[in-house]
């Protein structure tokens, strides 16, 4: 049986593939495309996240970015097998819509198709995440509508919270002072959200240094799950700091299962130079 696994760019992983005498699991990723003054940037294997966020530094004027279209899902929707699709909170961007205007139209013309769309209400390392457990049941032998299901329970179960410490983004859309983000990076102040169950961004507050921005992150993460399975780290070239929350996780929680990875395009679009995206269940 084949199973074709498809996320918007907004999942921080590049490729995945799992194969044994009983299943076949395809990882296929849908770009989006970031404008940075006149110059798109197509959220693929080829972009090179560097010049990316060195030119959003650059550019003077404010940035933006558009989801997939549907066409680009159906692209994959159409493969041979089953379809589960992962898109980013349909409350941060249209792809999750996007992503269901194409399982409508591949059910016109393959009626029964086992297609599913799950809504991750987060972005970057939760999808990370649901592709990993997906994949995990894929491989115990769960039929489609099981998976279906228990991957939805844990897009609900999967807490997410990020530390920003460069502020550009928010200064050119107008939601921040140019004088107070200029402030708050001089003075090394991080920003500290998380992702809330409807899968807005709700932000927790402002520390100042690396060290208070883990021991806000740890604290907050303990409230939430005081019994940790799993955690997710993306960061924007800031691997030193993804790896020191990765050890203080540990100390706390000895069994936990880690992963960190650099943030592709659109993570990087966001969280900025320097920025974590952190998901934990």
């Amino acid at each position: 049986m084949i199973w074709n696994i498809v996320v918007d760019s907004s999942c921080d992983i590049e490729e995945f593939h799992y194969q044994d005498e009983n299943c076949e699991i395809k990882y296929h990723s849908v770009p989006f495309v970031l404008t940075v003054g006149s110059t798109d940037y197509i959220d693929d294997e080829n972009i090179v996240v560097n010049e990316l966020v060195d030119a959003m530094e650059h550019e003077q004027k404010a940035s933006k970015s558009a989801c997939p279209s549907p066409q680009a899902w159906l692209e994959h929707f159409e493969k041979e097998g089953n379809v589960l699709a992962i898109t980013i909170s349909k409350e941060l961007s249209g792809s999750y819509n996007s992503a269901c205007v194409a399982k409508e139209m591949l059910l016109e013309k393959q009626a029964g198709k086992n297609i599913a769309i799950i809504n991750s209400l987060s972005a970057g390392p939760a999808l990370v995440h649901l592709v990993r457990t997906i994949s995990d049941h894929i491989i115990a032998g769960k039929n489609f509508e099981e998976i279906v299901e228990l991957a939805n329970k844990e897009a609900i179960d999967t807490e997410t919270i990020f530390a920003l410490c460069s502020f550009n983004n928010l200064v050119k859309n107008g939601r921040m002072s140019p004088f107070a983000g200029f402030i708050a990076k001089k003075l090394g102040f991080w920003g500290i959200g998380v992702a809330s169950p409807e899968g807005t961004i709700d932000i927790k507050g402002k520390v100042r240094g690396t060290k208070k921005a883990l021991q806000f992150m740890l604290d907050e993460m303990k409230a939430r799950k005081p019994e940790l399975r799993s955690i997710t780290i993306s960061h924007c070239q800031n691997s030193e700091m993804a790896t020191l929350l990765k050890d203080q996780v540990i100390e706390r929680w000895a069994d936990v299962k880690t992963e960190i990875n650099d943030t592709r395009g659109l993570c990087s679009y966001y969280a900025e130079r320097n920025g974590l995206i952190v998901s934990y269940a």
